[in-house]
């Protein structure tokens, strides 16, 4: 028989097989190390998974890629579960690891980002998976959820765990074997989704990393309130402004930046008894955003702490938690009704019996600086489940915490964020190496970086500012007294600060003139832009950030006001783009030119 009748001949006896319900074996096992050749791959278009348990499956396209400089050949599978939660994998062609891997999403979902998703763990070896949730939207759009309760359930909790038995199906209807081992990674409403299939589903997968995950905390969607709403009096005017954010800030650094050893701007909130109150002012002291608090805004601070949110994260609290006090959210126009999102999505329950019965081993982590999911109830869940599963040793036998001082939501901000989870989660699954210690770095102004830092190891030390080590909770990090503060090898863990303290060589401290802050405050402007504008972040987020970056190298110099203020007003002179202008403008604001 010739090659070209060969494989219309497969495709048809494999769409056959795939029609009526989930074949054992569809195709011949391929050998590791094989190449695949593209009618294999076509061959699953139409194909049919109608056994799958309340997961029936349509493949509406198998395309193959052939190899290219940038990327291996793999096929490209376009397909839904019904009712209507679509589905995309890549799968390789070639050198194929034997895993699976299920990438979450974010916000409100609503779309298969294939390529951004999938396209790392491809070049990896891992065949992939993402999913819009069961829903056509953008990242921040609900107007799917009006009359729409098949779209809330798939979204609240089915979607992820049908998503995975389809794709563990075309995966064994690909290869002619399932999968050795099935990851779940992702973040936010992805790291929601990593914790309900951890607490409902807990055999789909050996392991999962959770980041960040939404509905943890023990508030309950019902009685959230988020901690921006809180900022006004009884006459409805704000208690703090954006203005009050630099005092908090650095009282907070004075007291508790060099607990872990290092002048870096980062903070473990777990060595900062930082109080308010001592803030508040004193006999003969007129309160304002350059002198002290009254008693109500310190009350108010300290509500911030309790709320979730964690010392050393207050310059992220501009625009955020001391903006004008506005109209609170309204879930029920958002994601329906607050009783009925809570029973679907909720992902607080520590009971994990059946994820340890399992086998599976869960990495849970959280940036201190987030202000979108606040830490603080990630923290809480997770004490929670070590006193719910016996205790802190027989929690860390497959269930570990990590805090990330200085990272923001999921990736990005001050602190080393950089870091390799699935790599991680991969030895202690596979090859049972626990992860005792985790590595993040901090990529060097114009370094490109991955948002979820998958090539974080991938990094060579000319690209990377600083790193640091990470470990499980409640250890922390402190700096063991000699060798290089920019490098995690000088660290050890511990739980109260070891007194040891770091000599920062001049280009680790903070400006000393004029010349040398433009200079530090051109490249931050610059690297913060390019860095993320590349990854598509909407401009007033990168404007955020970059506005963020300047602030803390501002708020650390000792130069004077106005020698700050002329440095503002060359930056603004030399033509900044339309991106960072208002970020300056906005640090100008707090030092006018006199």
């Amino acid at each position: 028989m010739s090659r070209q009748g060969f494989w219309p001949l497969i495709g048809l006896t494999l769409l056959m097989a795939l029609s009526f319900s989930r074949p054992a074996v569809a195709a011949p096992t391929v050998t590791p190390g094989a190449v695949i050749e593209a009618g294999r791959c076509e061959g699953l278009t139409g194909g049919r998974f109608t056994g799958l348990p309340g997961a029936a499956t349509w493949v509406i396209k198998a395309t193959y890629r052939p190899a290219t400089a940038q990327a291996r050949a793999a096929c490209a599978v376009d397909a839904y579960v019904n009712p209507t939660i679509n589905i995309g994998l890549l799968l390789p062609a070639s050198d194929w690891n034997g895993k699976f891997v299920v990438r979450g999403c974010g916000g409100s979902c609503g779309s298969v980002w294939l390529d951004p998703a999938c396209g790392k763990h491809l070049r990896d070896g891992y065949a992939c998976l993402h999913t819009d949730m069961g829903h056509r939207s953008d990242q921040i759009d609900n107007n799917w959820v009006a009359g729409n309760l098949q779209g809330l359930v798939d979204f609240g909790y089915r979607a992820t765990h049908v998503a995975t038995v389809a794709g563990k199906a075309i995966v064994e209807a690909y290869y002619g074997t399932g999968p050795s081992k099935s990851y779940f990674f992702a973040c936010s409403t992805g790291g929601r989704q990593a914790m309900i299939e951890a607490e409902r589903f807990p055999t789909d997968f050996d392991g999962i990393v959770a980041v960040a995950p939404v509905n943890i905390g023990p508030f309950g969607v019902s009685n959230y309130v988020a901690p921006g709403e809180m900022n006004q009096d009884a006459q409805g005017r704000p208690l703090l402004t954006d203005l009050h954010v630099p005092m908090i800030y650095k009282a907070v650094m004075a007291q508790c930046d060099l607990k872990d050893g290092v002048a870096d701007g980062l903070v473990d909130p777990r060595d900062c008894r930082f109080d308010p109150v001592s803030l508040v002012c004193k006999p003969g002291q007129t309160a304002g955003p350059r002198t002290c608090l009254t008693p109500e805004q310190a009350d108010l601070v300290r509500r911030f702490y309790a709320r979730g949110a964690f010392a050393g994260s207050e310059l992220n609290w501009i625009n955020n938690f001391t903006r004008q006090p506005g109209p609170p959210v309204e879930f029920a126009q958002s994601r329906g009704d607050p009783a009925v999102i809570e029973t679907l999505n909720n992902a607080g329950n520590p009971d994990l019996r059946g994820f340890k019965a399992h086998g599976g081993k869960l990495i849970l982590a959280h940036g201190t600086t987030d202000l979108i999911v606040l830490p603080g109830l990630t923290l809480d869940y997770y004490q929670m489940a070590e006193r719910t599963m016996g205790g802190a040793e027989t929690t860390r036998d497959f269930f570990r915490f990590f805090l990330i001082p200085g990272m923001d939501h999921c990736s990005g901000g001050d602190g080393a964020w950089g870091v390799n989870y699935l790599a991680a989660l991969d030895r202690w699954a596979d090859k049972g190496q626990a992860p005792d210690r985790l590595v993040g770095v901090h990529p060097k102004p114009g370094v490109e970086l991955d948002y979820f830092g998958v090539d974080a190891d991938r990094l060579t030390p000319d690209q990377i500012a600083f790193s640091r080590p990470y470990y499980p909770y409640p250890l922390k990090a402190y700096y063991a007294g000699k060798g290089d503060p920019n490098s995690a090898a000088s660290f050890r863990p511990g739980l109260i600060p070891l007194g040891k303290i770091a000599r920062l060589s001049p280009d680790d401290l903070p400006p000393a003139d004029a010349d040398a802050l433009f200079k530090r405050l051109t490249t931050i402007a610059t690297s913060t832009e390019n860095v993320y504008v590349a990854i598509g972040l909407p401009p007033k987020n990168v404007t955020d950030r970059i506005a963020k970056g300047l602030r803390r190298v501002v708020y650390q110099t000792r130069l004077s006001p106005q020698d700050i203020s002329q440095t503002l007003v060359r930056m603004q002179a030399a033509g900044p783009t339309p991106i960072a202008r208002p970020a300056l403008d906005s640090i100008q604001a707090e030092y006018p030119p006199t």
